[in-house]
């Protein structure tokens, strides 16, 4: 979701409504510093959607569809559940992370062509570096950009080699916070 000016941006009273709060609540966390808004010549105020969704994350709220951006989802091929989990709490704001059963979400990837997908390398129903392989050989996938996570580094080099723009150790929470803000933002 990019800052460009065919973004809708949203009114101080739409943020309200979306977080279940006053007007005045939105409007002095904007005088707080708390929200980034910018003003129109009339002062009202405007709020760009990707501050909108950090406001409502950090509330706790739901992030309505009209505020997720289509670009931005990552696909995590993986067997073990935490795996998403963990990947959802390191993942830019506004980033929906797609999971579930390897096959079935490989057949998503290929339909969609998602910016981002994650390869688990501790994949044990199928051989992990010819998921990434596949991955990359697939025409419909060009723009799509995979990343190797493992609890070792002994198949990194293997998945670099099989079309891995990036590799990264799933101890390594800061590494790929920012591998997958580089990668969207390349993307976006």
């Amino acid at each position: 979701m990019g800052r460009g000016p065919h973004v809708k941006l949203l009114h101080a009273e739409e943020l309200a409504r979306l977080a279940g709060v006053h007007k005045s609540t939105v409007l002095l966390a904007i005088r707080r510093g708390e929200l980034n808004a910018s003003r129109t010549v009339g002062r009202s105020v405007r709020i760009h959607p990707e501050d909108a969704v950090r406001y409502l994350q950090a509330r706790g709220c739901a992030i309505p569809p009209e505020l997720r951006s289509p670009g931005l989802h990552v696909h995590v091929v993986s067997e073990d559940p935490e795996v998403p989990r963990w990947l959802a709490k390191v993942a830019p704001a506004g980033v929906e992370v797609h999971a579930g059963d390897p096959y079935h979400l490989l057949i998503q990837v290929g339909a969609e062509g998602p910016p981002l997908v994650v390869v688990d390398l501790d994949l044990a129903s199928m051989n992990p570096v010819q998921v990434v392989r596949a991955l990359r050989a697939s025409p419909g996938l060009g723009d799509t950009r995979v990343v190797a996570i493992g609890a070792q580094n002994d198949l990194f080099w293997a998945a670099r080699s099989a079309g891995a723009a990036a590799s990264v150790r799933r101890d390594d929470p800061e590494g790929l916070k920012t591998v997958l803000r580089q990668l969207l933002a390349d993307a976006a």
